[in-house]
């Protein structure tokens, strides 16, 4: 009987001590593994997980290896995927090459791994809305992976709250108004971006692509009231957003964010300029990567709606762009992905200037107009991710078409036009305007009266670059009255870099007064009377155009 009861004893000791031993292994399981069951992402045997939850957190992340204060029981041909977690706040991916033990510190070697490394099957799609302080995300599914650029649909894109204001109707944005004499650039930038991930894994072979689309507005104008030649650039904006964590299967993947937004100008030109434009683009940048073909495919796609540009000039002869730019790098892990950059840039090029042609429509010349986008982009490998034969290269070298484009001339003569002056038709001129005269500046009327008995003469008054002209006039009644005169200034006052002074020293020192600006331009128009005069009430009048 003593014997049985023994037997019986040592049984349930021994059935007490596998129960024990299979939770401790499931436990470490479940705390190394943490793998969701999912039949569509399978993830392998020899994969470690680390969160924010886990029991044994590193306590030093490096390039090359992992330390922590105890045993974490990895072995060599492991594989650690790491969270968002203090030691590691972009996550990782790392192969185990070696475990050593030092000075009571485990030090895990490890080397770079890769997605097909973690998982035996995938198939992940995500869309990622990107916002100031927490992204968010949706998942969703395709049959093709080249379905992605024609499933999703723009009624997701992100706009800030009305307590984000930030000068746009954007998530992201900014208005601006920069001046760096001669020129003057002002409006305001701003986007809506979302990211997509695609990941699709089966037998070690993988298809994966990063998409970003974007929704934009811009509004610009320029202002160069001078000859200059420059590139300007101003960083309007630039963030770091918060990194996004998503889990498939158990395994953390970290997708990385940084943005920045641009105004710039390019400008060479002779004379001066006004251009400003309004606009509204979608877009959608990325590429798709297969690991059997190892080809890239890009994707490229942008539509924008504008009233075109719309411009201004005295006389211009050159060349000038300006336009703002978005720069969004997207990463998983901070370790691969793109790295795209958008400029829609609104350009003029040509000759072109004020004339009093009645047979144009106040300007001579021909230019050039249009609205370009152009896209900058490569696929940036830092430390491989998606798959170790995807290697850093660029994307879109090839130039787009103009989104809006317009060529204008003042007629097929039109250089011709730009050598029209109002002398040409003097003759005609005599007999058509016995009491007026009109030039680009002003038009003056005279008495019926005095008819027959005025004049008007033209004289070049340029000094030291600063270009003006005099006009005389002068009454002389035929009756031995006493008759009166007019000196008339008209100074190019548009290069704010020359003092007032040296403008003042090109008038007479008295009796000179102000008629005021041109509607164009910095034509300011001086007038001095002699004798009796020429413009006053019952004589002469001048209007400025």
């Amino acid at each position: 009987m003593k014997k049985r009861n023994k037997r019986i004893f040592w049984v349930v000791v021994l059935l007490v001590l596998v129960s024990v031993s299979t939770l401790s292994v499931l436990g470490y399981k479940k705390s190394h593994n943490n793998k969701d069951k999912d039949e569509n992402n399978v993830v392998k045997d020899n994969v470690k997980i680390i969160t924010e939850e886990s029991d044994k957190q590193p306590i030093l992340v490096e390039d090359d290896k992992i330390t922590f204060d105890s045993n974490p029981r990895y072995k060599k041909g492991d594989v650690i995927v790491s969270g968002i977690t203090s030691s590691a706040p972009n996550g990782f991916i790392r192969n185990v090459t070696g475990v050593q033990k030092t000075k009571g510190k485990y030090i895990i070697q490890t080397e770079p791994a890769v997605l097909t490394d973690v998982f035996e099957k995938a198939h992940i799609y995500k869309r990622i809305e990107l916002a100031e302080s927490q992204n968010e995300s949706e998942s969703y599914h395709i049959k093709n992976m080249n379905a992605v650029t024609n499933e999703l649909q723009s009624s997701n894109i992100l706009c800030k709250t009305e307590d984000e204001d930030n000068g746009t109707d954007y998530m992201f944005g900014k208005s601006f108004e920069e001046k760096e004499d001669p020129v003057s650039l002002s409006g305001e930038a701003g986007t809506s971006a979302w990211v997509e991930v695609s990941i699709d894994i089966v037998h070690g072979d993988i298809k994966c692509g990063i998409a970003i689309r974007t929704k934009e507005g811009a509004k610009a104008s320029l202002e160069c009231s001078a000859s200059y030649s420059k590139e300007l650039e101003k960083q309007l904006l630039t963030k770091k957003l918060p990194d996004y964590q998503f889990i498939v299967a158990g395994i953390p993947i970290v997708v990385t964010n940084e943005l920045e937004i641009y105004t710039e100008a390019e400008i060479n030109l002779e004379g001066n300029i006004g251009v400003s434009y309004e606009l509204t683009a979608e877009t959608t940048q990325g590429f798709n990567y297969n690991s059997k073909t190892g080809k890239v495919e890009e994707i490229n796609q942008v539509t924008c709606e504008s009233d075109g540009l719309q411009w201004n000039t005295i006389s211009i002869s050159g060349d000038t762009s300006m336009g703002s730019s978005v720069h969004l790098i997207t990463k998983l892990y901070d370790a691969s992905g793109m790295d795209m950059s958008l400029k829609i840039a609104g350009k003029a090029e040509g000759e072109a200037k004020v004339t009093t042609n009645k047979e144009l429509d106040g300007y001579a010349g021909s230019l050039d107009l249009s609205i370009v986008p152009e896209i900058k982009g490569e696929i940036v490998v830092d430390t491989p991710v998606f798959d170790k034969n995807l290697l850093k290269q660029p994307l879109f070298e090839a130039a787009l078409k103009p989104l809006w484009e317009k060529h204008w001339e003042s007629s097929v003569n039109w250089q011709d036009d730009l050598q029209w002056k109002e002398n040409d038709k003097n003759e005609e001129s005599q007999e058509t305007t016995k009491v007026s005269y009109s030039n680009e500046y002003f038009e003056v009327i005279v008495p019926e009266s005095w008819e027959g008995e005025w004049t008007v003469t033209e004289e070049d008054n340029t000094m030291n670059g600063i270009k003006s002209t005099l006009y005389r006039f002068s009454h002389d009644p035929a009756d031995g009255e006493e008759g009166g005169a007019a000196d008339v200034y008209v100074l190019d006052m548009s290069d704010t870099s020359i003092p007032l002074s040296h403008y003042s020293r090109m008038l007479p020192s008295a009796g000179c007064e102000e008629v005021g600006l041109t509607s164009f331009g910095y034509n300011d128009v001086f007038k001095m009377e002699v004798a009796n005069g020429f413009f006053y009430e019952n004589g002469a009048t001048i209007t400025l155009k």
